[in-house]
This record gives C-alpha cells, structure tokens and sequence, in this order.
C-alpha cells in the first residue's frame, strides 16, 4: 500500500468511529454506509482492523457499537490531561481584549467554584472574586449557566441561552458576562465570566464583551472536544 493509499485508509478508518454518537450508539453495515458515504466492501474490510484493536464490536445481531478499545485510550488521555493549560490562556486573552477580570466556574455539588482567574487590570476592577472562591448555586451568570448545561445535550446551543448577563444581582456593585465552556461528550466542562463594575456595564459595553466571550468560549470548547456543529446556531446570529 502507497503512503496517499494508507492515509485514505486512515481518514476511512475515522469516519466510521465518528459514524457513532450518543444519539446513535447501535449502528448497521447499511447505516454506516449511509452517513459516511463508503462502500458496505470498503466498510468490512476496515472493519476488520478496527475490530482487532478493539475499537469497534460487532453484536450477536450483526449491528456495530463502539468497543473498548477506547475507552482505553480515553483513560490515557484524562491522565494526561490538563485543563488548566486549555482554560488559563484563554482567560488572559480575555484579560488582555477587555481589561476586566476572568474566571472559570465549575460546578461541586450545589456550589460554584472558582477553578482558575485572572485579575483585570483597571484601576477599579472585580476584587469580589478570587481562585478557589466556593458559593452556594445563585442567580450569578456562572450559577446560571451550570444549572442550565447540567445535562449533556448534543443540540445546537441556542443563541437567547448562550450568554447570561448579571447585573448588580449578586453584588449590587458588580455585574458580569458569561458564556457556557463544553467538552467532549457534549457534557459542560464549566463556565467563562468576565466581570467588573456595574456601572461601567453598559448596553454597548456588554453586547461587545459577549462577542469576545462567545468567541473565546467557541474556540475553548471545541479544543476540549466539543463538536463544532454545537455552536452552528451562534455563528448565524452573529
């Protein structure tokens, strides 16, 4: 086999896993065909490979499932996985766009934590939230958001329930921004906020600091993959 013939193969090989998802866990010889485009011939003779590493298994009624081949490879992955490394650079982008402070929220429980910040850098900015800051679930945008994304959704995100501002709700004297952060099985890795005084929160001010958040929250999620096509609803309305 040449080196173009082989890396065919492989794309080949891929499309079949990605055939899978959660709304389709069970899938026939026919189905497989249908949604990647190849040949039942070609699909068996992958098969065979995709088999032997434990990547995919075939039922008693001749159906396809993924096997256990990955998860294997996914217990390898959250071992090497670091979230601060995805969620802090972002964070001072945002810092560095806006000048207001940047948090990541995550959700314990019935509380909100504050897993990462970066401080803003006006002169009168947010001092009400620091790392590793733990609250009960309020009506915060970070509270919002992680009661709203609780359960894994694989639908698109829609545009009225992307962003959440907070306006002197929690803290009559600060307000925030925020946008929900997904990773892979669609499920919700944690929130992004962007927050600072309320009185420099106007209604132009916010509508700009929702762009650049929904942008960086886009770009964070799918490289903690999430599938793009979660946030196709949101590159219309913009």
């Amino acid at each position: 086999m040449n080196s173009k013939a082989g890396v065919a193969a492989v794309d080949r090989a891929f499309d079949i896993l990605h055939a899978f998802s959660h709304e389709r866990p069970v899938l026939s010889l026919a189905d497989i065909s249908r949604i990647t485009g190849l040949y039942k011939s070609t699909i068996l003779r992958l098969m065979g490979s995709l088999e032997k590493y434990s990547f995919v298994w075939q039922r008693a009624d001749g159906t396809y499932q993924l096997g256990a081949g990955l998860l294997s490879l996914s217990s390898i992955f959250q071992d090497a996985f670091d979230l601060r490394q995805f969620v802090e650079p972002v964070l001072e982008d945002l810092v560095s766009q806006t000048n207001e402070g940047a948090s990541f929220f995550i959700r314990d429980g019935e509380d909100q934590v504050c897993l990462f910040r970066v401080e803003g850098r006006h002169l009168v900015r947010d001092h009400s939230i620091r790392q590793g800051d733990r609250r009960p679930l309020n009506n915060s945008a970070a509270s919002t958001l992680l009661q709203r994304f609780a359960e894994p959704s694989a639908a698109p995100i829609q545009p009225e329930d992307a962003c959440i501002v907070s306006v002197g709700k929690v803290n009559p004297e600060m307000a925030a921004v925020g946008v929900p952060v997904f990773q892979s099985g669609h499920a919700l890795a944690g929130v992004m906020t962007l927050s600072g005084p309320s009185a420099r929160f106007t209604d132009d001010y916010v509508e700009r600091l929702r762009t650049v958040l929904l942008e960086a929250g886009t770009r964070l999620s799918i490289s903690l993959g999430e599938t793009a096509s979660r946030f196709a609803l949101l590159r219309q309305d913009g």
